[in-house]
Formats: C-alpha cells, structure tokens, sequence
C-alpha cells in the first residue's frame, strides 16, 4: 500500500480530532506506520476544524499538512456550503460525509470521486444523545475504504477510553452501526 492520506472536515466539539487519532491508532494496530495531527482556525465550539491522518505500510517520513488527500471525511455537512471540502482531493479519491441528502447535489465535480454516506448524526443522538459523530464516522471509514477493520477500531476505541466500559461499549455500537448503514452513492 502507498501511504494514504486522509482529511476530516468537523467543526469544534464534533470529534474529529479524536477520530483522526483513533483512526491512527486502529492503523498501528493492524501494524501499519499512523500519524495523526490537528490543525486550528478559531479554537471555539462549532469553528470548522480539521484533522489528519497518514496511514503507510512504510516509515512516514512527512511531517506536513495534507494538502492532496487521497479520503476526505466529512463530520459536518453544513461545511460544504461554507468551504470547498474537495479542495485537493486526488482524483479518484474517496469522500465520506455524514449526511442523510443526495451528496452529488451538495457538491460540484462529484465525478472525479466515490461518494459514501452515513447518517452519523441519527446515530449519535441515538446513541449518545449528543451530536458527537466521530465514532460513527469512522465506522462509515471503516466500510468505505476497508484501511482498517472493525476489529483494530475496537481495539483503538479501548485504549482511547481505558477502564469506561460503558463508553467504550456506546462508542463500538456507534462504529458497527455506521459500518452497516454506509451506503457508496
């Protein structure tokens, strides 16, 4: 595998720097070279955010922003009418976006990519009353791409939340439900 290299699109709160490091560790796990890095507009609650992953079979020797990701994560949909999201996405590259509406209306030259969705926000309020939707991104990830497995993002969300059984039990229902409810549109 050539290192991939993928970016979240969240706003603050939503957890998208957590799941670009728990994509990171579920990487490691399935001994693979991760690294995972924010990077900070305004540091407030809903200000756009955006996080990264690289995931190589080899050392990762780059310690740059990503700027031609080859997966876009979308943990925010309302992000695409504020900013291009696609905005150095290699061509073929993968999106996937938390949204319950027809993406290839959300975004303009949808065809140079595959497009996945996941109603992540439904499954968060359900599961954790709250809109956090990391987790349940990366179940959407997990599908789309097949870079890490279910298992190794089981094994990330144990060591993320240590000894808190009852998150760690939510936080992997979160990740198997989007990975069933991923759908490539």
């Amino acid at each position: 595998m050539n290192m991939k290299e993928i970016r979240f699109h969240g706003r603050g709160g939503q957890g998208s720097v957590t799941a670009a490091q728990l994509l990171a560790i579920a990487a490691f796990h399935e001994g693979k070279q991760s690294q995972a890095f924010p990077r900070f507009g305004v540091e407030r609650r809903g200000a756009p955010v955006e996080s990264f992953t690289r995931i190589s079979d080899e050392k990762i020797n780059i310690r740059s922003g990503v700027y031609n990701p080859d997966i876009i994560v979308v943990l925010d949909p309302s992000l695409i009418e504020d900013e291009d999201v696609t905005n150095g996405l290699k061509s073929k590259g993968t999106m996937i976006i938390n949204t319950i509406k027809d993406p290839k209306k959300l975004i303009k030259n949808h065809a140079n990519f595959e497009i996945f969705t996941v109603d992540a926000t439904s499954i968060a309020m359900n599961i954790f009353q709250k809109p956090i939707v990391n987790t349940a991104i990366l179940g959407g990830f997990a599908y789309a791409t097949k870079l890490v497995s279910l298992e190794s993002l089981n094994k990330a969300i144990e060591e993320r939340f240590g000894r808190a059984q009852k998150l760690i039990d939510i936080n992997k229902k979160a990740v198997k439900e989007a990975y069933e409810k991923c759908q490539q549109k």
